[in-house]
């Protein structure tokens, strides 16, 4: 009876009659659940987490190749306009004593009015030096690849620009040097050279900037490499010294970095680290810049102009081509298409795709 009017009546505390029982609190978890629920959480972002990785890095590789599309356009508008694809650089008068008359400006610098940067392009005089002048370190969001991390502000690089976009000046800047000692089926001569490379005509040996006209690249303009990618550390440690190689370097830590400039091409005339290499305010000498930089550096890095060698490989050395993206590079050809090109590939077949003149059309 009592349990009928308790049942019945109003609302008892069961506890009353079965003190034993413990209710659970509406909504309420215990500790083992919230274990449990907290291992959940954790395996599915452990699941999850390269997926959305994976996604980022696919972004960034979306960005930096529609980046190289707007530089290869600009090449291509050039070409329109100019009726030659750019020169390297526009290095200026160099001969007897100094001090020297010397421009450097960049082939960034002559394509600025064709992506869509006329503002920056009116205040740059490409007769007078480029040294010190404000628009070296200027802002250019197009020049740097997403996935490169590092120097991002000119006072990290001695008030200098950098780019992760760097044009073919062939094998080497000498390019005659190695005719004796290339692999097998290299070929390497005054007339196979990158798009953006210097002929032998002019101060031997070196020469000067040459502007090639499209009907001179006998291999097509879809299969004749104009632009590749470069990191603003370089890669190091490739063996033996990454040359002729391809895939077999590492990144380089920021202190001993070696990138390229954006808006400056510097020459080879002369002995490195002595006149005419200059630093950013004009003063000479420079070793600072196109030497590499040794272990345990401390100082800024390294630095050459926007151009790379094709003896250097891909992911190989620092004088060559190089990216953060795993295992490949984005490149743009002379008719504008962007492309990966994979670490593994044959060097020789690299080199043969590097070069403008050699009769040889690489599908790859």
């Amino acid at each position: 009876m009592i349990v009928e009017q308790c049942l019945g009546s109003h609302p008892c505390d069961r506890r009353a009659l079965h003190p034993n029982i413990r209710l659970r609190s509406p909504g309420g978890f215990t500790l083992v659940e919230l274990l449990v629920v907290i291992a959940i959480i954790a395996t599915l972002i452990g699941l999850l987490l390269p997926a959305v990785q994976s996604a980022r890095e696919s972004s960034r590789r979306s960005i930096c190749q529609n980046k190289l599309k707007q530089l290869g356009l600009g090449m291509l508008n050039h070409l329109d306009a100019k009726k030659t694809f750019p020169p390297r650089g526009v290095w200026g008068i160099e001969t007897g004593s100094p001090p020297f008359t010397e421009n450097h400006h960049s082939w960034i610098t002559l394509i600025l009015p064709y992506i869509e940067e006329q503002g920056l392009a009116a205040g740059i005089d490409l007769k007078q030096p480029a040294w010190g002048k404000p628009h070296v370190k200027a802002s250019l969001p197009v020049a740097r690849c997403p996935s490169d991390p590092f120097f991002l502000q000119p006072s990290e690089t001695n008030d200098l620009t950098i780019t992760n976009y760097a044009g073919c000046e062939g094998i080497d800047w000498w390019v005659n040097r190695y005719e004796a000692t290339l692999p097998l089926g290299v070929v390497c001569n005054a007339q196979v050279t990158g798009v953006l490379g210097q002929s032998l005509t002019g101060r031997a040996p070196y020469g000067e900037p040459h502007t090639l006209k499209a009907a001179k690249i006998s291999d097509g303009l879809s299969k004749a490499l104009l632009l590749g990618e470069v990191t603003s550390v370089g890669f190091f440690n490739g063996n033996p010294r990454g040359l002729d190689r391809m895939g077999d370097g590492v990144p380089a830590m920021p202190s001993r970095a070696y990138a390229r400039a954006a808006f400056i091409d510097v020459t080879v005339d002369g002995s490195i680290a002595q006149s005419p290499w200059r630093k950013a305010n004009g003063n000479a000498p420079g070793a600072w810049i196109y030497i590499e930089p040794g272990p345990g550096n401390t100082g800024p890095p390294g630095m050459s102009g926007p151009v790379f060698m094709t003896r250097g490989g891909i992911n190989s050395d620092y004088l060559g081509t190089h990216s953060f993206h795993l295992g490949f590079i984005n490149v743009v050809m002379c008719d504008g298409s962007v492309r990966p090109v994979r670490e593994t590939t044959d060097w020789r077949i690299w080199n043969l795709i590097c070069s403008a003149d050699d009769t040889q059309a690489i599908n790859e």
